[in-house]
């Protein structure tokens, strides 16, 4: 092993200042000259260039008390890079299936384990379904990483996918019970950072010290003061000032949130500095960053050809409160210009990238088709429109406060349908998907779904159903066996008439 040699203090001197600067000097000596002549200008004080140049992390401290270190809480893998997009994924065709033509309009669910799925298919797939189990401690038993690369396997491997990415808590990842892979900015804070900026009031950055510094997060007291001039968590705030004093895995806990706000921290400093050219560039910067996220998350590849993001651009009551969907803040008055704004960068920037979703509207109320029918004028102009992905409009007849059940949208579809192609509507890149879903329960299930299956085609809408592909390959094959039965009857009857 080589010690370090001896050096003069004149002589090192003549090293460059500063540690960077020394370690660059010594990595290019190292490589031009052969080891026995820096050997011998070691006297000359190039001894400072030992193989301890200072690359190294330094060892923290030794406990003066002599007591063994606590065991450490194991962290999160380091956030990658702002440009760094996930490949597409490998997938195993033997697991991929193909349905009939007669179902190729089917929309089924997609639950994990992923496993056999059909190939021509959309699904439409929940975040916490995908997310897995959780563990005794609360947290998700799957890391971050983990979930993702599930998110992006089966997405490879089906049509495409409906994703809901609107909200701090209703996107991919779990901001604070399991570590953060591409948190999304929630589009709420677009739309409060351009009303800010409309009324000419400096906005007010979120607030994101050293993840270790635990007297710097203790000391934002309130929501609003780690949040800023944007829509506060108060979950996400309750978390982050904790301190990481205690024991994992709820020290993990906090290092989560703390990381999620300093994600959330940093696209919202883009906003603000954006701020000095106006609203409409403060939409653009917000738009940009959720972008950025969604293509963190699944890849550039995958998003353009494979994920539909669902956003909550009408939402209800429920949604807006208790789950903060949508571009509007309960309780904060937010002049319509700025949600037009918001909703139009936002909405336009996602559609350059592939497919959007945006939800929902109830086709018997005629206010509520005059709004579909304005915002998909803004997104697919019947001339001069962006290319980009489709967009795939969620409409019902009528739901219940949560929006999961009620009255789906056949009766209505067809008025609608004309009402849109005489707007100014690029209607070959509409489609609609009509919820609730379609119940396949009781008995002959395989005769019920047909049965669906049939009257959907007949009305050129998806067929939405809440079964997953195990069920849904087991009634397709019932009912094309049934229909081989049929046919070779006929067949025989044919025969015999000849």
């Amino acid at each position: 092993m080589r010690g370090r040699l001896p050096s003069s203090p004149s002589a090192r001197a003549l090293l460059p200042e500063g540690a960077g600067g020394r370690r660059a000097f010594c990595r290019a000596m190292r490589a031009a000259l052969p080891f026995w002549t820096l050997l011998l200008l070691a006297p000359l004080g190039l001894g400072a260039c030992s193989d301890d140049d200072g690359s190294a992390e330094e060892s923290e401290p030794a406990d003066p008390r002599g007591a063994a270190p606590a065991p450490p809480t194991p962290e999160a893998p380091p956030e990658p890079p702002r440009d760094a997009f996930p490949g597409y994924p490998l997938i195993d065709d033997s697991q991929l299936l193909r349905a009939p033509e007669r179902y190729d309009h089917l929309v089924p669910r997609l639950v994990p384990p992923t496993g056999p799925r059909y190939r021509n298919l959309v699904y439409e797939a929940n975040n916490v379904g995908m997310r897995g189990p959780r563990n005794d401690d609360g947290f998700y038993e799957a890391t971050g990483s983990t979930i993702a690369e599930r998110w992006r396997e089966a997405a490879a491997g089906v049509k495409k996918v409906f994703a809901l990415r609107d909200a701090l808590f209703s996107q991919q990842d779990h901001p604070i019970d399991h570590d953060p892979v591409a948190v999304m900015m929630p589009p709420s804070w677009v739309t409060v950072a351009v009303a800010e900026t409309l009324a000419e009031r400096p906005l007010q950055p979120v607030q994101a010290p050293p993840i270790d510094d635990d007297d710097a997060w203790a000391a934002f007291s309130t929501p609003q003061a780690l949040f800023g001039s944007f829509p506060p968590s108060e979950r996400l705030h309750e978390t982050a000032t904790r301190a990481r004093t205690v024991l994992a895995p709820e020290r993990l806990r906090v290092t989560n949130a703390r990381r999620t706000v300093q994600l959330l921290a940093r696209d919202a400093q883009a906003m603000i500095d954006a701020a000095t050219e106006g609203a409409e560039a403060v939409a653009a910067a917000g738009a940009e960053a959720i972008s950025l996220s969604d293509r963190r998350y699944f890849g550039e590849r995958l998003r353009r050809e494979h994920v539909i993001l669902i956003g909550v651009e009408n939402p209800n009551r429920h949604e807006l409160v208790e789950e903060a969907k949508g571009l509007r803040v309960h309780g904060r008055e937010l002049p319509q210009e700025a949600v037009d704004l918001a909703r139009r960068a936002i909405y336009r920037r996602r559609l350059r990238d592939g497919d959007i979703a945006v939800e929902r509207y109830d086709l018997a109320v005629p206010a509520e088709r005059r709004r579909a029918i304005a915002v998909l004028e803004e997104l697919l102009p019947a001339e001069g429109g962006e290319a980009g992905g489709d967009v795939w409009l969620w409409v019902h007849g009528g739901l219940d406060a949560r929006g999961i059940g009620g009255r789906d949208a056949t009766p209505f579809i067809g008025g609608f349908r004309e009402q849109v192609e005489a707007s100014e509507v690029d209607t070959a890149r509409l489609h609609y998907l009509s919820k609730p879903h379609v119940p396949i329960g009781g008995r002959n299930l395989a005769m019920k779904l047909d049965a669906a299956a049939r009257r959907f085609r007949a009305l050129e809408i998806p067929l939405s159903l809440n079964i997953g592909t195990r069920l849904l390959q087991r009634l397709i094959d019932e009912n094309e066996e049934r229909r081989q039965r049929r046919s070779a009857r006929a067949a025989a009857a044919e025969a015999a008439e000849d």
